[in-house]
């Protein structure tokens, strides 16, 4: 697992990534992806990689950052079977102790797991992310 201090391009597979800052210096990286049905256990790899640097970071995390928190995060996700246009509700569970995504109800073998991500943070965690992964 990497070190707080090792630097890692910020070259996902999976994750498409747009940021935004605002007058405060919170900043938000939202994601989205749909990958094949193939590529689904190798997504949640990608978000819990993400996910376990956050909680390395900040162990405090995710919370609100008006409470406090450095980072929040919003993850929601939906199953698509063969030939469904229309996804079934899913339900995310980071699970920080286990640094694993837990998907509920499992996808199975065929199915596409549709994920969007928000991950939010204060100017420190924004700074941190953003030397770690080499990002702007």
């Amino acid at each position: 697992m990497a070190q707080m201090d090792e630097k890692y391009p910020m070259d996902w597979q999976y994750l498409d990534f747009e940021c935004s800052e605002d007058t405060d210096g919170v900043v938000c990286w939202n994601a989205l992806a749909q990958p094949a049905a193939q590529h689904t256990r190798a997504l949640c790899q990608e978000v819990a990689l993400l996910l376990a640097w956050a909680c390395r970071f900040s162990p405090t995390g995710p919370g609100p950052l008006e409470d406090g928190a450095d980072w929040d995060l919003d993850l929601q996700v939906q199953l698509h079977g063969p030939g469904e246009h229309l996804g079934r509700p899913a339900q995310a569970v980071w699970q920080s102790a286990q640094k694993t995504l837990a998907i509920d109800p499992a996808p199975g073998p065929d199915d596409r797991l549709e994920l969007s991500l928000s991950l939010s943070g204060t100017p420190a965690f924004a700074q941190a992310f953003r030397e770690h992964w080499n990002t702007p």
